[in-house]
């Protein structure tokens, strides 16, 4: 029985075959994993409808392979043939997320999260890698959708418990009948928060092409030539312009430091990035342009949409590339409850579990290269939006405060504008304003919700 690359969807054609889960003689069960496939959009696990054996691998690790093209042989199993014959079977959850600057078109109209994950200030329970999906985006087997749609149960609504956190059957048996006990029956099951992890393995290098003792070629292909493509079209695109000014972040530290044990409490990891978040948003409140995308084709080619809701960026450095997860409604999510959900998209993105939910819809994008080093950079606008802000490391250095030199924690903050929509002087009021809430985190108290 042949099985075949199915339809991943949006557009996807062809993939990379990353690894292979399984080899000729395997018996595999119902929604096991058999490969991870890479795309230009994602990297997504390829799951069996039902038990069989493994026969043949007709395509190799490193290869591109087209939808519709058999990459395996099973026997044994009636199941292995709905697999290769289903055109368009429900699509797994997308593991890795599409790369920074990889945005919809301007056209496109920004898509909004339909659901927030539990933050463990109200709840105890709440999974650290459930709660931000779409239903279509779980990972589940055509077979296990069916059952939930038979059960009239939501597959965002629980955990699973298959390998990493792919809906079983019994999920939906477990929770169904939990459903009918009562609401704390099911709470015993839910998996506790999971602790984002401090740093990600290496990338494992790709099949190379034509090796030799002084050079390795790679192809440019999935993510990294999405990235590619993005950043060129960014820089072929929007005008850059770019701002630097240096901030004293001492009460910020302080009060950062005090902050910590009551988020530690909480099983939250307090940084400093969900103080930055609240005193971007109050700039972009003042200098809404900044929060807005030029639109340059279709019907409404030439006008300035300004966003009145603040979903913001927050790129990351992962084995798979630069990827950008976004904080929907940040203007409407407390402090605690923001370094919560980027410590969830943080474990998510070391983990693969990145939907494509949770990388839509951003207006406006912060960068953090502290952790590395470096004075300050001048980073790329993340298209279609118009401006991103980048930050460096927190470091004491002499600093003239009141005529007398003290030593001061500071650091250097960097904003790139589109010069098409934002003028340069208000690109730098932004950092004024910014920078305001920074030197006096407490002011954020006048900004909450």
């Amino acid at each position: 029985m042949e099985f075949k690359l199915p339809d991943i969807g949006e557009g996807v054609h062809e993939g990379e075959i990353v690894k292979w889960l399984v080899k000729p003689g395997d018996q595999v069960k119902e929604d096991q994993p058999l490969v991870e496939v890479m795309t230009d959009k994602a990297t997504v696990e390829i799951p069996s409808i039902s038990a069989g054996t493994v026969e043949k691998l007709n395509a190799k690790e490193g290869d591109m392979v087209k939808v519709g093209q058999v990459i395996a042989t099973l026997t044994g199993s009636a199941g292995a043939a709905k697999v290769a014959s289903s055109a368009a079977p429900s699509k797994p959850v997308e593991q890795a997320a599409t790369a920074a600057l990889v945005a919809p078109k301007p056209s496109s109209a920004p898509m909004m999260a339909s659901a927030k994950p539990q933050s463990p200030i109200s709840s105890g329970t709440a999974s650290a890698v459930s709660y931000i999906a779409e239903p279509g985006n779980v990972l589940a087997s055509p077979a296990t959708r069916r059952l939930a749609r038979e059960m009239g149960v939501n597959l965002s609504d629980l955990p699973g418990s298959g390998p990493k956190g792919r809906v079983m059957k019994e999920d939906i048996q477990r929770f169904s009948a939990a459903s009918v006990a009562g609401p704390t029956s099911y709470a015993s099951h839910a998996p506790m928060p999971m602790a984002a992890k401090g740093s990600i393995a290496p990338q494992r290098p790709r099949s190379p092409l034509a090796p030799t003792e002084r050079e390795t070629v790679i192809p440019l292909r999935g993510m990294r030539k999405r990235i590619a493509e993005g950043m060129r079209h960014s820089k072929d695109t929007a005008a850059h312009f770019s701002y630097v000014d240096e901030c004293d972040d001492s009460e910020l530290v302080k009060f950062r430091s005090e902050m910590k044990k009551v988020a530690e409490e909480k099983g939250i990891k307090l940084t400093y990035l969900p103080f930055l978040i609240k005193a971007a948003i109050a700039g972009l409140k003042k200098f809404p342009y900044l929060n807005s995308s030029l639109v340059e084709e279709g019907a409404q080619a030439g006008n300035i949409v300004v966003k009145n809701y603040f979903n913001i960026g927050i790129a990351m450095d992962t084995a798979d590339g630069l990827i950008v997860p976004v904080i929907k409604d940040a203007d409407k999510k407390t402090i605690m409850e923001i370094a919560y959900e980027i410590q969830t998209l943080a474990e998510k993105a070391a983990t693969k579990k990145l939907t494509a939910e949770d990388l839509k819809g951003g207006t406006f994008t912060i960068t953090n290269a502290g952790t590395i080093g470096g004075l300050f950079a001048t980073p790329i606008i993340n298209h279609p939006e118009v401006a991103i802000l980048g930050f460096n490391k927190i470091a004491k250095r002499p600093h003239v405060k009141n005529d007398q030199i003290v030593i001061a924690d500071m650091t250097w903050f960097s904003i790139s504008i589109d010069h098409r929509v934002v003028d340069g002087a208000d690109g730098a009021r932004f950092m004024n304003e910014f920078m305001s809430f920074v030197a006096n985190p407490k002011k954020l108290m006048l900004e909450m919700i």
